[in-house]
Formats: structure tokens, C-alpha cells, sequence
């Protein structure tokens, strides 16, 4: 049999998971903070995992693929542990459906002026003049349209607005207009919505800083579900200070948790929650993985590895 180590914090419930989704695999887990000198890792040729161990791959010889546990991979990409001819794979699961839904929902809560609505409830008032904004036709631009930001697009285009993806090479789409991602900034004056769900890359470390900002309006929205590290927060929150931003949805930081003492906890403006826009659960993931657990354990090559030098 072939071994799959899993070290992952969550590691008794993918184990349990990864099992029973292939049985022909010999398969062990630990905590990424509590991985034992076993010799058993020497036989490692899988490896699932998020963040990986300093000094781990080193112990495993026989390494020949490497599972992200989620859809990001910058932090696997840029870790020079790791073989350049190893392939690594990364897992989508239902991180569309998740994310789509987290959109969705924190737009549609201003702008059916939820928060509104509660202050008045608890004064006890009827106040009519609190209408909902109408989403018909306006623009929402999402950054980043592979899988999950198609996914987002469908589930902001049924709220009748009328979106667009950016990307890094522009395709023919059947579905939705897409635009080089360099466009972006021009496409912001016009638009309600933002929402980032690209890879970090070097091409979008930073991307959102002073100088698209200052194309922005009061009446946009930001909303962030890709990697924190986009976003120049403090250009973020000066450009909320000066009106080139309406509100910010954050879930994803340059570093994690966030500092108690970051500006983003008290600023009206801003909405912070725990990057759980699209959480890693096995039921979703496993499913996306399946097909190259059951190579991985009939001894064949696994597919769709990510292509490193573009960082997805």
C-alpha cells in the first residue's frame, strides 16, 4: 500500500475521511505542530496538508505529490522545500458555493439596510423610509474567475446585477464578459461591487493600494475572499476616510489572526470576520480530490498539478 501522511490541524477527522474514500492507501495524520520521528515518513510518497512543517519534506525521500488541503497556494508555491518536480494539487471543494454565498450575503445585508433596520426595531420604530437599495443592473466586478469566482459571478448575477470577471489572460467566456486584469481600475468609477478571489501571485501582491482606490466611490464595496496580502491596508482605510471607498467586507488578512490592535476591529467602514468565507470541510473536499487519491493509489501519475512559476 501506498502511504498518504496528512498533517493538518483538523488531522483525526481527514484521516478518517481519506480512508474511507480510498481504502488501498495506508494512511497516518498528525498536527503540524506535533509531527513525530517516526520512520514510517521515510516511506511517505503523499502528502495532504496546509502548512507544512520546516525541515518536514527533508524526511521524506519518496515524496512524490503534495494535496493542499484548500484552494490557495502561494504559501506552497513559494516554499523552497519543496522539489520543483513534485507536483502539487490544490483543492477547490464547494469554495464557490461558500464564497458566493458570503458575498451575497453581506451585500445584500446593506442593501436591504439590515443594520438599519434592527437600530430601529429596537427603538421600537416603524420607519418606512427604509427601502431597500434595487441591484438591478448595477456592476460587479469580480477579480479572479476560475472556478469560484464564476461561481460568485452566477450568484450575483441572480441578484440582477450585471457582472464582469477579470483575469490574467483574457478567453472566450459563453457566460460573462472578461477583461485583462489590468483594466480594472477603469471599470471601477461605474461599479457597486468588488470582490477579490484571485491567487496571490506577483502580479496581485498589493494590487489594491492608493492608486486604484483613487477611482473608487462612496458607493462601492470591497469584499475580499482571496489572500490578505492584496490588499495596501493602510491605502484601504484612507480611502475609506476620504469617500474613494463606501465599505470594506474583509475575511482574509496579511497575517492572521489579526492583530487586537489593527485599526480594520473599530473602523465603521469595515467588516472583519474570520476567514471562513470558504471552509475546508471533507464532505466538499474530498469529493474535488477523489480522482487523484484513486490514481495516486493505483500507482499512476495524479493530474492537474498547479504550474509554479504562475503561482495557480
Amino acid at each position: 500500500m501506498r502511504k498518504l501522511a496528512v498533517v493538518h490541524h483538523r488531522f483525526e477527522d481527514w484521516v478518517l475521511a481519506l480512508r474511507e474514500a480510498e481504502p488501498r492507501l495506508e494512511i497516518r495524520g498528525w498536527h503540524p505542530r506535533n509531527v513525530p520521528e517516526d520512520p514510517w515518513i521515510a516511506g511517505v510518497e503523499g502528502l495532504f496538508a496546509w502548512q507544512i512543517p520546516q525541515g518536514l519534506i527533508q524526511r521524506m525521500p519518496r515524496l512524490a505529490w503534495i494535496q493542499n488541503s484548500g484552494a490557495g497556494l502561494d504559501h506552497l508555491v513559494d516554499d523552497c522545500s519543496i522539489p520543483a518536480g513534485i507536483p502539487i494539487t490544490r483543492a477547490d471543494g464547494q469554495f464557490g458555493l461558500w464564497m458566493a454565498r458570503y458575498a451575497a450575503a453581506h451585500l445584500l445585508s446593506e442593501v436591504q439596510r439590515l443594520d438599519e433596520c434592527r437600530a430601529a426595531q429596537r427603538e421600537r420604530t416603524w420607519s418606512a423610509k427604509l427601502i431597500p437599495q434595487d441591484l438591478t443592473g448595477k456592476v460587479a466586478l469580480v477579480f479572479g474567475f476560475g472556478r469560484i469566482g464564476r461561481q460568485i459571478g452566477r450568484t450575483l448575477g441572480e441578484l440582477g446585477m450585471e457582472v464582469h470577471g477579470f483575469v490574467r489572460t483574457v478567453r472566450a467566456d459563453r457566460e460573462f464578459p472578461l477583461h485583462p486584469g489590468g483594466e480594472l481600475g477603469s471599470w471601477l468609477p461605474g461599479a457597486r461591487v468588488l470582490v477579490l478571489c484571485a491567487p496571490l501571485t506577483s502580479e496581485t501582491r498589493g494590487m489594491v493600494d492608493a492608486g486604484l482606490l483613487a477611482q473608487g466611490h462612496a458607493g462601492l464595496t470591497l469584499i475580499n475572499v482571496g489572500r490578505g496580502e492584496q490588499v495596501v491596508i493602510p491605502d484601504l482605510l484612507d480611502a475609506l476616510d476620504r469617500g474613494k471607498l463606501g465599505r470594506a467586507v474583509l475575511d482574509v488578512f496579511p497575517l492572521e489572526p489579526l492583530d487586537p490592535a489593527s485599526k480594520l476591529w473599530d473602523h465603521p467602514k469595515v467588516v472583519v470576520t474570520p476567514h471562513h468565507s470558504g471552509p475546508s470541510v471533507p464532505q466538499a473536499v474530498i469529493q474535488d480530490i477523489l480522482p487523484n487519491l484513486r490514481r495516486f493509489a493505483e500507482g499512476l501519475p495524479v493530474e492537474g498539478g498547479v504550474d509554479r512559476r504562475l503561482g495557480y
